[in-house]
C-alpha cells in the first residue's frame, strides 16, 4: 500500500487519465449525438435525393463513394468545432482551471490528454461513417475500391490540421462560444472564401489546408484531375458582366495529393505546437 502513495502516477498515465475523462465527457454529451446524427444526415440526404429525382447512382464503386466522400471534410469541420474549438478555453472562461492547474499536474498533460481525446473522438466518428458507406458501396456494386483507403487517410490528415487549428483558437480566445464560431468560420468561410478568390484570379492556393482537403473526394476518380483553364462567355448585354462577346478566364485548380498531405501536416505540427506553447504560458486570469 505505501509503495502506491511512494510512486504517483507517471505523466503517461495521467495523459490517459485526461484522455478517459475527456473522452466519457464527450461519449455522454449532446455534441456526440449532434455529430453522428449529421453523419446519418448526409447518408440518407445522398440515397434519398438522387432515386427521388430520377437519377441513377454510378456503377463504379469509387465513383459511388465518392458522392459520400465530398461531405467527409464537412463532417470534419463540424467535429473539430465540437471537440477542439472550446477545449481549453473553457476552462479559462468557467474558471475550472483554478481547480486543474495547482494540482501537481503538468500542464502539458492536461493538454495531450484533452488533444488525445479530441482525434480520438473524431477518428471513431469517421470510421463509422467510411465502414457505413464501404457497406453501401459494396451493397450497390457488389465490389469494393481500393481508393477508399487513400481517401480515408487523407481525412485523418484532415482531422489532425483541422483539430490543430481548433486547438490553436482555443489557447489565444477567451470564450468558449467565441473560440467555437472562430474556429467554424475559418474553417467553413475564411479558408474556402480565399480559395475562390485565389483560383478565379488565377492562383492556385496549394498551401491553403481547406484547399488541400478536396483531395479526399477527388482521389476516388480515375484518372486523378488535372488544373484546367476554362474561357466562358460573361453574357453580353444580357449579363451585366460586358460587351457582346467578351469572355473571361477561370481557373479550376485540384490539390496535388502528395503536396496535400504535406500542407495537412505542416498545419498539424504548427498549430499544435503553438497551442501547446500559448496554454502552458497563459495565466488565468488573462
Amino acid at each position: 500500500m505505501n509503495e502506491v502513495f511512494d510512486r504517483p502516477p507517471s505523466d503517461g498515465q495521467q495523459v490517459m487519465t485526461v484522455t478517459y475523462y475527456e473522452l466519457y465527457k464527450y461519449v455522454r454529451s449532446a455534441r456526440m449525438v449532434g455529430i453522428l446524427a449529421l453523419a446519418a444526415l448526409i447518408v440518407a440526404l445522398i440515397l434519398v435525393i438522387p432515386p427521388a429525382l430520377g437519377q441513377e447512382y454510378p456503377k463504379d464503386p469509387a465513383y459511388f463513394a465518392q458522392r459520400f466522400f465530398l461531405w467527409s471534410s464537412v463532417l470534419i469541420v463540424v467535429g473539430a468545432t465540437l471537440f477542439a474549438g472550446d477545449s481549453l478555453a473553457s476552462e479559462f472562461q468557467s474558471r475550472t482551471g483554478y481547480l486543474m492547474f495547482p494540482n501537481p499536474v503538468k500542464r502539458w498533460v492536461y493538454f495531450t490528454g484533452k488533444l488525445l481525446a479530441s482525434l480520438i473522438t473524431m477518428f471513431l466518428v469517421l470510421s463509422v461513417f467510411y465502414i457505413v458507406v464501404s457497406l453501401l458501396t459494396i451493397g450497390h456494386s457488389q465490389t469494393f475500391s481500393d481508393l477508399t483507403y487513400r481517401s480515408f487517410g487523407l481525412s485523418l490528415l484532415y482531422i489532425v490540421a483541422a483539430v490543430g487549428v481548433g486547438y490553436l483558437v482555443s489557447a489565444v480566445m477567451k470564450g468558449a462560444t467565441g473560440a467555437l464560431v472562430f474556429t467554424f468560420a475559418i474553417l467553413f468561410l475564411i479558408f474556402p472564401i480565399l480559395d475562390g478568390v485565389l483560383s478565379f484570379a488565377g492562383a492556385k492556393p496549394a498551401f491553403s489546408v481547406t484547399f488541400s482537403a478536396q483531395a479526399i473526394s477527388y482521389i476516388m476518380q480515375t484518372p486523378y484531375p488535372t488544373d484546367q483553364q476554362l474561357t466562358l462567355p460573361t453574357g453580353g448585354a444580357f449579363g451585366g458582366g460586358g460587351a457582346a462577346g467578351s469572355t473571361v478566364e477561370v481557373w479550376n485548380y485540384y490539390p496535388d495529393v502528395g503536396t496535400a498531405a504535406l500542407v495537412m501536416i505542416i498545419y498539424a505540427v504548427i498549430t499544435i505546437a503553438a497551442a501547446l506553447v500559448i496554454f502552458q504560458r497563459r495565466d488565468m486570469a488573462a
